[in-house]
């Protein structure tokens, strides 16, 4: 199944990207604002979750792969006794969750709502967030923005993304990116995320995800009844016109 990280998840925090470090500070500011409980969808390894607990924050981290969690899971271990308190793991998928509690804060951090290849998928998250939203509470949101209208000459044959030295082995780490196929009525990108290691057989992570417009975000949040109350193009305040992504903090339509 695609989106799972069953290979790769123990490579996941290598990515050296500017980008998977700009947004710590935005949603730690996020959680600070708007207090807690948070929730967050598609933790992952924890690269969000455990800064924001260790900011004070009372996390809800929420993954459907196992493999990911298992990664969060290691790093909570280094965490003290009393930070650790405030941290809760839920393995369940974003688009069917029931915690039983409301939150404060919901955040969908770097584009993990795009892991939702299906509309049923991603209505059904909606829905789940709006329930679990207390009623002040602010639900942010973030998808990539296309530079462009996607078509068939989105596909191509791989390409080099990154290289890093891993530092817990000393062996070079290169990704890759295939390109394999465009659903171009479901906007549903299907990418190979290729990891070739030094000594080792590639690890290939496949990947289905889904793509949205500007406005098509727009028209999805406000249908499940949000209130966008900011938009920015970045985790720098850049406004949405200007900036690479695509970025809704919301209220619930009463807040």
């Amino acid at each position: 199944m695609a989106n799972l990280y069953r290979p790769s998840a123990h490579l996941y925090d290598l990515d050296p990207r500017e980008i998977t470090r700009d947004d710590i500070a935005f949603y730690i500011a996020q959680a600070k604002t708007h207090g807690g409980p948070v929730l967050e969808l598609g933790c992952g390894t924890g690269r969000v979750t455990i800064p924001l607990v260790e900011n004070g924050s009372e996390m809800w981290a929420l993954d459907l792969s196992e493999d990911m969690l298992a990664q969060l899971r290691l790093k909570a271990r280094l965490l003290s006794a009393d930070t650790a308190k405030r941290l809760h793991i839920v393995h369940a998928s974003m688009a069917e969750f029931a915690l039983g509690r409301r939150f404060d804060l919901v955040i969908a951090p770097f584009r993990a709502f795009q892991a939702l290849s299906e509309r049923a998928e991603q209505d059904s998250c909606l829905e789940c967030v709006r329930k679990h939203l207390s009623e002040r509470g602010r639900f942010v949101m973030h998808v990539f923005k296309p530079i462009r209208v996607f078509d068939e000459s989105w596909v191509q044959p791989e390409e080099f993304d990154w290289e890093v030295t891993d530092p817990g082995t000393g062996k070079v780490v290169k990704r890759y990116e295939r390109r394999r196929r465009i659903d171009l009525d479901r906007q549903v990108l299907y990418v190979d995320l290729v990891y070739r290691i030094e000594g080792a057989p590639d690890v290939v992570e496949p990947l289905a995800i889904s793509y949205f417009y500007e406005e098509q975000m727009r028209s999805l949040l406000l249908r499940h009844g949000f209130r966008i109350l900011e938009e920015r193009g970045y985790f720098d305040g850049r406004p949405i016109a200007s900036g690479p992504e695509l970025i809704f903090i919301c209220g619930s339509g009463n807040a």
